[in-house]
């Protein structure tokens, strides 16, 4: 076994300082965020989200009621509880979309109610995948297209979506959302 720093000079000291200055970190959605925080930091960093299996065991105790689990956003780099098949074909609109709803000539107040009963209508008769379309609007800037993901994670709609993804261009592009639903477990 060798020992700490025997044998070690300080021209190999220099030569690693000179190898490591000229590394350029990776740049990557999945990455920069854990890349950010320092590995002691991040276990106990509050901007962390708790959900009812890490909160149970941060303390100690089970959690009265288990914790809304907030929909999965593919176009952030979210994976976490989506295994990689079924996130594959999300993304890459191999799913089948079993209904399409189109909010071009909505405003913000007729999108939101029309999204909500279709997302409900949808999850009541069972589907699976869903496709919304909103448009680019103008410049790529479009409202609908900014809100209609975050109406997707709030309530009521974000216990029922599972996870979102953008379209492949054949579905709509940047101007077109797939919609996981969660499964309904039949009552016993």
């Amino acid at each position: 076994m060798r020992k700490k720093d025997h044998g070690k000079s300080e021209d190999d000291d220099r030569l690693w300082e000179t190898v490591t200055s000229q590394i350029n970190p990776l740049k990557s959605v999945r990455y920069s965020s854990a890349m950010e925080q320092a590995p002691a930091t991040r276990k106990n960093s509050p901007s962390r989200k708790i959900t009812g299996r890490t909160a149970a065991s941060a303390t100690g105790k089970s959690p009265s009621s288990p914790a809304k689990a907030t929909p999965i956003d593919l176009r952030e780099g979210d994976h976490a509880g989506l295994d990689r098949t079924t996130r594959r074909k999300l993304s890459r609109g191999n799913l089948p979309v079993e209904a399409r709803l189109d909010l071009h000539g909505h405003n913000a107040q007729q999108a939101e109610t029309s999204l909500r009963a279709f997302i409900q209508q949808s999850a009541s008769l069972g589907h699976r995948c869903v496709l919304v379309i909103t448009g680019k609007g103008v410049r790529g800037e479009g409202v609908l297209r900014r809100h209609v993901p975050l109406w997707l994670k709030q309530p009521p709609l974000g216990g029922v979506v599972l996870a979102i993804s953008d379209a492949t261009p054949k579905d709509g592009g940047a101007g077109a959302i797939y919609v996981m639903l969660r499964r309904t477990r039949p009552s016993k």
